[in-house]
């Protein structure tokens, strides 16, 4: 609920150069849910809504007036702070309007890059409108001291509950207190979870195991009913296959907290066969899914820390277990990278962890250097496709699933909405490489060409605690 009789929890000021920014703080706030018991139990558990041009504006020819109308009816004003909304005429102006209303204590500044009153216009971050002095006998027109917040030493939750407690006029320590009791609450129960369905887990494969010496007890009984012995070992694999997927979703949602913290924003991913199963999710919305193909497997993902930024021993378990199914029972211990196609992993994240990880977890580490085709993954147990950015050809793609569906193991990891944002971005696009695509298709994302067979995408949205 915003203040009162207005529309808008707060106005958030950014320069379009900021836009991602602006996307993504807007989304923490919109997501944010006040913890039970704290001061303002009278209020919603959510913070109302936050005008964002983006957004809220139609197309309409007096922008202005529809920016002064929106600013007029916030309860606050958040300024997104960098060199570039510090250089921004707009955001200038914007300050400037909510300033002259009498509702200087109420503006906040979140700091995404560059520092406060540095006094250099390269690392200035402050508009000119936050430093400026007025009559010292109107409170008003004194430099406004807004709530400095910097995401960089913050993170994403402190920093989201940061602004929430100014927003709400309440103590941050009470909300933070709160927020993190909430949050250890969680863990506990997901790790309770965990452990009980461990022992059905373990009770159920032991019971295939059962199974499966009954039927191979059978197949020697009775060999004239080979095909039927044939269909019940099948069965068998199908069940282990399956216990062996879902257990790694228990892993996954002990991972969860990790791969959304600070500044994470995993993608969402859509699957459209009832083989995938899901490993990560959050709100209904899936960022990490695994399914058998034919006599392969696959498991996608939809953020890149998922395979490199996670550090307890929960998250490298998950990624260790996750490897282990993709290479199958038998299978060849040579996993092969491909790096030949804009890959954001590896050939943008020197910092990368994973190939020395799988060195030291036995397995024997290569890469793709050219086309991916048969004769280059010949030998391989697991193929890994980093978020490609470049275009994969048809007989690439069709060579994976080759690979796949002869029994082997595909990892791939991809963001929807990066690519979309940033792909064509100075510094960041895939020059020469990239004819093909469109970033108002999803469909030509190369990711989703690739996983095309197996029925699944990443889309465009983003997916926020």
């Amino acid at each position: 609920m915003a203040g009162l009789n207005k529309h808008y929890r707060a106005f958030i000021s950014y320069s379009h150069q900021d836009k991602v920014w602006g996307k993504r703080i807007h989304t923490w706030l919109e997501t944010y849910r006040v913890p039970v018991g704290t001061m303002v139990d009278f209020l919603p558990r959510r913070l109302g809504r936050f005008f964002r041009d983006d957004e809220e504006m139609a197309a309409a020819a007096d922008i202005a007036g529809i920016v002064s109308r929106a600013i007029d009816d916030a309860d606050n004003l958040i300024v997104i702070c960098s060199p570039r909304s510090a250089q921004s005429k707009w955001v200038n102006a914007e300050v400037q309007h909510f300033r002259r209303t009498g509702r200087s204590r109420k503006v906040f500044a979140v700091i995404v890059d560059g520092f406060p009153n540095s006094g250099h216009p390269e690392t200035e971050c402050f508009p000119p409108a936050l430093r400026a002095a007025g009559d010292p006998d109107h409170p008003d027109a004194l430099p406004i001291e807004p709530l400095g917040l910097d995401v960089r030493l913050d993170g994403h939750e402190k920093a989201c509950a940061r602004l929430a407690a100014g927003l709400l006029g309440v103590d941050f320590d009470d909300l933070w207190q709160r927020d993190r009791r909430r949050a250890e609450r969680r863990q506990h129960l997901i790790i309770a979870g965990l452990a009980g369905v461990s022992l059905v887990f373990a009770a159920l494969a032991a019971t295939a195991g059962w199974f499966g010496v009954q039927a191979e007890r059978n197949a020697v009984q009775a060999r004239h009913n080979a095909a039927e012995a044939e269909v019940n070992a099948r069965e068998t694999e199908a069940a282990r296959q399956q216990l062996q997927r879902e257990y790694l979703g228990m892993l996954g949602e002990t991972a969860i907290s990790e791969a959304m913290a600070k500044t994470n924003i995993p993608g969402e991913i859509i699957t459209m066969d009832p083989a995938w199963i899901s490993l990560m999710s959050h709100d209904d919305q899936e960022f990490a899914v695994a399914r058998s193909y034919k006599a392969g497997r696959v498991l996608a993902v939809a953020h890149d820390g998922v395979l490199n930024g996670l550090k307890s021993e929960r998250s490298q378990g998950f990624l260790r277990r996750s490897v282990q199914w993709l290479t199958g029972p038998g299978g060849e211990h040579t996993i092969l990278i491909a790096r030949s196609h804009c890959e954001w992993l590896p050939t943008r994240a020197p910092d990368w962890t994973l190939p020395s990880r799988l060195s030291k977890w036995g397995y024997v580490v290569n890469e793709i250097s050219g086309p991916i085709d048969q004769p280059a993954l010949a030998g391989a147990g697991v193929l890994i496709v980093g978020n490609a950015w470049g275009d994969l050809s048809d007989a690439e793609i069709d060579a994976v699933e080759r690979f796949v569906a002869a029994g082997g193991g595909l990892l791939v990891a991809g963001l929807g909405w990066s690519w979309q944002q940033d792909s064509k971005g100075q510094g960041l696009d895939c020059t020469g490489k990239a004819q093909s695509q469109a970033v108002d298709d999803m469909a030509t994302y190369p990711m989703n060409r690739l996983v095309k067979p197996y029925r699944m995408r990443w889309t465009e949205a983003t997916i926020a605690k």
